[in-house]
């Protein structure tokens, strides 16, 4: 296939709701999503909300963070745990990950390494005990060992043993309070059903699974080193394009070629369909900084010619625009950034920062589709609105 870079961007609004013409909505609508995309990324930053929930914002109608709770800690239709980096995906896939968690574990114990707290390898068995007598636990519930060599990394060894039990998936997070996370064995969480041995043999069958998995989450996709390759078992260039070809072979994938770009781009057989969608679509909407389309930087260059870069670990002297700022997308043309104020039980919405693409041309119709989008948005942080004059037709 040969598609335009209209087309490549209108087949990715589709692909990813961000026009409603799924019409996802609710809770419903969040668990569709997943089975489409498969796995969003999470953050546990909260500033007008984690990413995740800013995720679902765009896509889902009407949707709440009390959705995503209750179908992680009480539903446990999708769990937390590492796929791209931290994430959460569906419980279905939770088996399947099985050799994601022991190359995680073995990232964390090259890390307990390096900041010399290999000791918390050795209270293991007590932090399992513990958690055997007291029932679910957090970090600040359980003591012992104390590290204070780095000055990174968990200060308590007794929180880095829980933090690698999670990581090999002996335990689940079974509710979190703001950022902070309440383990359980995972036994005790999720259903026994998705609990089973993994049924996948061998790594070349599970990179054809994981790589095809891959791709839905982004929806299309090009072969090149970058965000949307991020994670175990799938940086290799090699193997990854090796897989890919064996994926197109066999009509699971297909591939195609978008103008003046000669890295080739691939998307799931049976999301064809995605393209055929010419309807006119004026609505806003705010991505969030780790949106499952914003995942390769360079691809979003090439496609939206937009230059985007999260600077909230890039010190306040070298940002360019702000903190955190998230990406405005007025039908498939990502037109400006804002950088909101962030939030408290004080204070309603407020932009602080607004900043235009060059030619965007301002028009009452273009202001009237952003105010519609501020005031949805502050419907899904539960919030009034106070706008600064960022926001004219000049």
């Amino acid at each position: 296939m040969y598609i335009s870079k209209d087309e490549a961007r209108q087949f990715l609004v589709n692909y990813h709701n961000l026009n409603g013409s799924q019409h996802y909505c609710g809770s419903e609508g969040v668990v569709h999503y997943f089975t489409k995309v498969r796995s969003i990324q999470y953050d546990p930053l909260n500033v007008v909300g984690r990413n995740a929930d800013l995720v679902l914002q765009s896509k889902i109608k009407d949707y709440k963070p009390e959705m995503l709770q209750k179908l992680l800690y009480k539903e446990h239709r999708l769990v937390d745990g590492f796929d791209k980096e931290m994430c959460i995906y569906l419980s279905e896939d939770y088996s399947r990950f099985e050799r994601i968690r022991t190359a995680s574990g073995m990232s964390t114990k090259n890390t307990l390494a390096h900041r010399n707290q290999l000791d918390a390898l050795e209270i293991l068995d007590d932090v399992r005990d513990y958690i055997r007598k007291n029932g679910a636990i957090g970090s600040k519930d359980i003591s012992i060992g104390q590290n204070s060599e780095n000055r990174w990394g968990h200060k308590k060894l007794s929180s880095a043993a829980l933090d690698y039990l999670y990581t090999i998936g002996e335990l689940c997070v079974v509710n979190k309070n703001g950022t902070q996370k309440q383990y359980d064995f995972t036994e005790n969480v999720l259903p026994s059903h998705l609990l089973k041995t993994d049924s996948i043999k061998g790594e070349d069958e599970f990179l054809l699974w994981y790589i095809k998995r891959r791709v839905g989450s982004v929806g299309m996709v090009w072969d090149k080193n970058g965000g949307a390759w991020q994670g175990h078992f799938l940086s290799d260039k090699v193997k990854r394009e090796q897989t890919l070809n064996e994926l197109c072979e066999a009509g699971e994938i297909i591939r195609l070629y978008v103008e003046d770009i000669k890295t080739p781009f691939y998307i799931k057989k049976g999301d064809e369909h995605h393209f055929t969608n010419t309807s006119k679509n004026d609505q806003i909407r705010f991505l969030a900084p780790l949106d499952n389309v914003l995942w390769d930087r360079e691809m979003v260059k090439q496609l939206f010619d937009f230059e985007y870069r999260w600077e909230v670990y890039t010190p306040a002297e070298k940002r360019k625009y702000g903190y955190y700022v998230l990406p405005v997308l007025y039908g498939d043309q990502l037109i400006a950034r804002f950088e909101p104020e962030k939030m408290n039980t004080k204070n309603p919405f407020t932009i602080k920062n607004w900043w235009w693409e060059p030619d965007v041309k301002v028009t009452n119709d273009l202001l009237d589709a952003i105010n519609i989008a501020i005031y949805d948005f502050c419907r899904y942080l539960d919030t009034c609105v106070a706008v600064q004059s960022v926001l004219t037709n000049t």
